[in-house]
């Protein structure tokens, strides 16, 4: 197992994201439309997918693969979809969800570019009412490290859900890395889905 506090993480860190960033430029067009598509139908084959009543999900960054499909695909089948809304409590990042029934309550744009959900219009739900979570991120190991943007919103939120919650990512195949350096407060995934399949944390 890796250890907790891993010397110079912030600082690893920093050099991954410029690297993932400059990785994922390199996506484009029709490969990234492609991939993007294969992501949401692998993704709604989950049961994690298939038997949640309630999940939640995220509006995409144009890097980000595009699941506008796999969103449409639960509202089409009667789920409830929460996106979050990024918010703090003094310095501390919190996230918090509201339900969003169609596109044209995603109107907000909060920090990093995200579009989120206009929270006058979409009501607040308790994370412990929420089946699954899917997430986004810069890039994962193959033992469900995750490397997010640096604010860290998603490692606050991630202790908000039940213990049995599944937190799946959501990214390319590109961006699978030999290891993600690791602080005590990083949350681990149970899997990511890419493209090429889902990958099982180890």
């Amino acid at each position: 197992m890796k250890p907790n506090n891993l010397p110079g993480a912030a600082g690893l860190k920093k050099m991954l994201r410029r690297q993932m960033r400059t990785r994922l430029a390199t996506v484009m067009g029709e490969d990234r439309a492609y991939a993007s598509l294969a992501i949401c139908r692998l993704a709604a084959e989950l049961p994690a997918f298939r038997e949640a009543k309630s999940l939640a999900l995220f509006a995409p960054l144009a890097s980000e693969p595009d699941i506008h499909p796999l969103i449409e695909e639960a509202w089409a089948h009667g789920k409830q979809v929460v996106f979050p809304l990024m918010t703090r409590e003094g310095d501390v990042p919190r996230l918090a969800w509201h339900e969003v029934k169609s596109w044209d309550e995603v109107v907000v744009t909060g920090p990093f570019g995200v579009r989120e959900p206009e929270p006058t219009l979409c009501a607040r739900v308790d994370p412990l009412e929420l089946d699954c979570v899917f997430v986004p991120g810069l890039a994962f190991d193959g033992r469900g490290d995750r490397l997010g943007r640096g604010g860290g919103y998603y490692d606050a939120a991630l202790t908000e859900f039940d213990i049995g919650t599944p937190r799946i990512g959501l990214m390319f195949a590109c961006q699978q890395v030999e290891s993600v350096p690791r602080d005590t407060h990083d949350q681990m995934l149970e899997g990511i889905v890419t493209e090429d399949g889902f990958v099982l944390a180890k």
